[in-house]
């Protein structure tokens, strides 16, 4: 059987001066990136709050029941995600004046949202929290 197939055959891997990269010099292509990420007006800050996210399906709740967030319930909404995660929490339920959101604290993704309207007789499952904003 030839191994040919399996196991391609390198003759070596190019040296650090060969890449255009030198084991001592703090301006690399990493470093490069790396800087120029930093550098610009969207700058990651180590302190804030890792920004929501929404699934699919949360999504197409929120256009089917034309709920709109604004930036205010938001921000109220990753703050309860936050809190909810300081204590433990893995999935919540995020009750706002203008919805009911089950989020996953975890991965910080909003797994569905029912309006105000029609949370009547809704019965939520499978959460270990409640935050009220």
């Amino acid at each position: 059987m030839n191994n040919d197939l399996l196991i391609p055959k390198i003759s070596s891997i190019p040296s650090q001066r060969e890449t255009g990269i030198e084991k001592n010099s703090p301006k690399g292509e990493f470093d490069k990136v790396l800087n120029n990420q930093f550098s610009s007006s969207d700058q990651i800050q180590t302190n804030s709050i890792t920004p929501l996210k929404f699934s699919s399906h949360a999504l197409s709740r929120l256009k089917e029941r034309s709920i709109s967030l604004g930036k205010e319930t938001l921000g109220k909404l990753e703050n309860a995600v936050e809190t909810a995660a300081k204590k433990g929490s893995k999935e919540s339920l995020i009750l706002s004046d203008e919805a009911a959101f089950i989020v996953s604290v975890k991965n910080k993704t909003v797994i569905t949202v029912v309006d105000r309207n029609n949370m009547n007789g809704n019965v939520f499952t499978n959460i270990d929290s409640t935050v009220v904003i």
